[in-house]
């Protein structure tokens, strides 16, 4: 390889997502607040502190109500577009530092102080103690200064207005936010394919709207769940029930934001994975132990039957994915969430795709098991109109980039995440790779770009550029192997913690019809691969021999990769 990473000037650059409890989150639509999952690891106080703390003051600040002497804002938030008034998320914060919310309203169940909000999870930003709105709202607050704070997702820039208020006093407040990063024109298109909500009526579906549409979403992906102990088709048996319907029956549009209902099938043993936009639920009116039979391959493949798509959640909790992917049975792995890759993490993704598997990774945020709706996403890449289907199409090619913030660009010789550049011939192959990044939310100051697996070219963003502007680079690359490539943009708060994180899914370059392949990856692979037989060697149920059965065509797989130093591309 050669070549090196350099600053452009920006230009404008238009492209042709069991700790739950077991119960659920019982009486949310009434108000009642839910009982909050205990953490996985000790909370760090000062990631806590600094996720509440308002700017200019020492210490973080608690929900509160203000006293008989409060002052009242009757406040709109409109949409610079539209000149409406836009579903978004705020933060009111008093004289005291502390938090304030409107006393009656319909979004009152999904502030932070009553759901989501899980403790220990990133991404590590302020976040206040918001609430969601229609966009107009009153509220009380102490007198003196008063800071009002907006956010609309991640293409909008965040507002900040201050004002001071007298005694018993009544301000109007007007303000506007303003889509600073319209996607859109660059073909991308933002989804949240894990989405914990109730949808039991034509109210809960507007509820559902409304929460997306604050957070920008363009598509939010509604599941229900069952109890990983035991597993009944039938909708009444779920957690968080879907009783408007599945897959195409369950589509509701308003203005440009849908909502589609899926399920979260789980176990202990396997796992937890995502399946969408299938027509009903899998296994229809069967009562299985999931945590014995059947694997995860079987209940993809009846996805797949009934028109839908499988990603396992939670980066696979390192379970049967490493058996399902190598057999080609589900569609993608759920990697970064919580501001995090889980489960097989980057290390393990990174070996899937130098064995030759074009294995799609996408952003999800499991709300409201998180912080926030829709905390991480992921952006499909569009050629025609927006919709659901077209969108999980893409997606699970891998066209596409997830994030909790940043925007990320890649273009490699004209062509976009998920695609192939096939190269029949040459010797070797010199490439341009152009990447941008954008974030409105919170600065973002690493950028890198990633060859099979490897970090080939670092780049410190400077300040300038960390919030709010583009930056862009361009790399010179050879290539004399088939290869993957895919870029990667993140930061740090001040707490250490993972603040901004965002990554590609890969452009592909197969030389002579070969994809890419590490001598390493499959060892690696195997190795765990192994690991997991080994526990269900070791467990005594039933369909053992069928489950053994199946991880061990797995590692055939693995192995046949191995013996011929890798395998045709797409296959």
């Amino acid at each position: 390889m050669s070549g090196m990473f350099t600053h452009r000037p920006a230009y404008h650059w238009t492209l042709a997502r069991s700790l739950v409890l077991l119960g659920g989150f019982s009486g949310v639509a009434s108000g009642h607040p839910p009982p909050q999952p205990q953490p996985e690891h000790p909370i760090d106080e000062r990631a806590e502190d600094f996720i509440h703390r308002p700017a200019g003051f020492e210490r973080a600040g608690s929900p509160a109500v203000a006293g008989d002497d409060a002052s009242t804002l009757s406040v709109v938030i409109r949409d610079a577009a539209t000149q409406q008034p836009a579903f978004c998320r705020v933060n009111v914060v008093g004289a005291d530092g502390n938090y304030y919310e409107p006393e009656d309203s319909p979004l009152a169940a999904w502030s932070l102080q009553r759901l989501g909000n899980r403790l220990g999870k990133g991404p590590v930003r302020y976040l206040g103690w918001c609430f969601y709105t229609s966009g107009e709202f009153r509220v009380r607050v102490p007198h003196g200064d008063v800071r009002i704070e907006v956010w609309k997702g991640i293409e909008y820039r965040p507002l900040v207005h201050t004002l001071r208020t007298q005694t018993n006093s009544l301000l109007d407040v007007g303000l506007t936010i303003r889509r600073t990063v319209p996607m859109s024109e660059y073909g991308y298109y933002s989804g949240d394919t894990h989405i914990h909500l109730d949808r039991t009526s034509e109210a809960d579906d507007d509820r559902a709207l409304d929460l997306i549409a604050a957070e920008d979403l363009r598509l939010g992906f509604i599941l229900c769940m069952n109890d990983p102990r035991t597993y009944s088709g039938l909708t009444a048996r779920q957690m968080w029930p879907q009783d408007r319907g599945f897959g195409r029956a369950s589509i509701v549009r308003r203005g440009r934001y849908a909502i589609s209902s899926g399920q979260e099938y789980r176990c202990h043993t396997y796992g937890h994975i995502c399946l969408l936009l299938h027509d009903h639920l899998v296994l229809e009116g069967s009562t299985v132990d999931p945590n014995n039979w059947p694997v995860f391959g079987a209940i993809a493949a009846e996805a797949r039957q009934l028109g839908g798509f499988s990603i396992h959640a939670h980066g696979g909790y390192e379970k049967e994915i490493y058996a399902d992917f190598a057999q080609r049975t589900t569609d993608g792995v759920e990697l970064m969430q919580f501001a995090r890759y889980r489960g097989v993490s980057l290390e393990g993704w990174y070996q899937m795709l130098n064995a030759g598997y074009a294995f799609p990774a996408v952003g999800a945020s499991d709300y409201p098991y998180c912080r926030l709706l829709g905390d991480c996403r992921t952006y499909v890449h569009l050629d025609e109109d927006l919709s659901f289907r077209r969108w999980g199409e893409r997606c699970v090619e891998g066209r596409s980039f997830f994030t909790t913030g940043p925007l990320l660009l890649l273009d490699v010789d004209g062509h976009q995440p998920g695609e192939h550049i096939v190269v029949a011939g040459a010797a070797q192959q010199n490439l341009t790779v152009q990447v941008r990044v954008r974030c409105e939310v919170t600065p973002v100051t690493h950028l890198e770009l990633i060859v099979n697996g490897k970090a080939v070219r670092r780049k410190l963003i400077p300040r300038e550029s960390q919030q709010g502007a583009w930056f862009e680079a361009e790399e010179s690359i050879t290539l004399d192997e088939s290869s993957w490539i895919a870029a990667r943009a993140f930061s740090l708060s001040p707490t250490g913690h993972t603040d901004a994180e965002a990554h590609t899914n890969p452009v592909y370059v197969d030389f002579d019809g070969r994809a890419a392949y590490v001598a390493d990856a499959v060892p690696w692979l195997l190795a765990r691969l192994e690991q997991r037989i080994d526990v269900h060697r070791q467990r005594d149920f039933p369909e053992q021999l069928q489950v053994l059965e199946y991880f061990r065509q797995s590692r055939d797989t693995l192995l046949k990769i191995q013996r011929e130093h890798g395998q045709a591309a797409g296959e």
